[in-house]
């Protein structure tokens, strides 16, 4: 609360959780969009799949999987997608 009082502004966020099976990660520099990130099947490397000016929701980065036809993990586990 004390920060919110200060006007605080954090300078870097890192937020991760999991979409459609997959780890997603949102990123955020004091002076940037908020950045979304998806992680590969090979779990080695994350892809850019979109960005905001305000936080995305998570029906937001839902859209974003899909606008770049990233399918549920288990479908593209099983060769269904």
């Amino acid at each position: 609360r004390r920060l919110d009082e200060l006007e605080y502004t954090p300078t870097f966020t890192l937020e991760g959780y999991v979409c459609k099976g997959g780890n997603i990660r949102l990123i955020k520099r004091f002076d940037s969009d908020w950045n979304v990130f998806a992680e590969n099947d090979s779990g080695d490397k994350y892809v850019r799949v979109g960005s905001m000016v305000e936080r995305p929701s998570y029906q937001d980065v839902e859209k974003m999987l899909d606008d770049k036809g990233v399918g549920y993990k288990y479908a593209r586990d099983l060769g269904m997608a």
